[in-house]
C-alpha cells in the first residue's frame, strides 16, 4: 500500500509541479507577464527548496523527485514573469498611448 502511494503521490507531485507551465504558455502567447504575482512566485519557489531539503534530509524520493520538477519549472515562470513585465505605465504593442495615437 506505501508503495503505491508513494507512486501516487509522486505521480500528482511532477503533474502539480508541470501545472505553472500552463501560466507560461498564457504569457508567451500573450507577450504580458502583468498579471502574474512575482512575489507569489518567489514564495512558491522558497516553500519548494524547503520541501526539497527535507527530502534530501529524510531520503524521501517521492519528496526529492517531485519538488526537484517544481524548483525547476518555478524559476522558469519567474525568468518569463520577469521578461515580459511591462514597467509601470508602459503600454503594451499596439494599444493607444494617452494622445490617442497608437504606439
Amino acid at each position: 500500500m506505501s508503495t503505491t502511494l508513494a507512486v501516487a503521490a509522486t505521480s500528482w507531485g511532477v503533474l502539480m509541479a508541470l501545472a505553472p507551465l500552463l501560466q507560461v504558455r498564457v504569457i508567451l502567447r500573450e507577450r504580458d507577464a502583468s498579471g502574474t504575482s512575482k512575489t507569489w512566485i518567489v514564495i512558491l519557489l522558497i516553500g519548494f527548496v524547503l520541501w526539497f531539503a527535507y527530502g534530501v534530509a529524510t531520503g524521501s524520493v517521492p519528496l526529492i523527485i517531485s519538488n526537484t520538477m517544481s524548483v525547476t519549472v518555478a524559476l522558469i515562470l519567474l525568468v518569463t514573469a520577469f521578461r515580459f513585465s511591462n514597467p509601470r505605465g508602459a503600454t503594451k504593442a499596439g494599444d493607444e498611448n494617452p494622445e490617442g495615437e497608437s504606439c
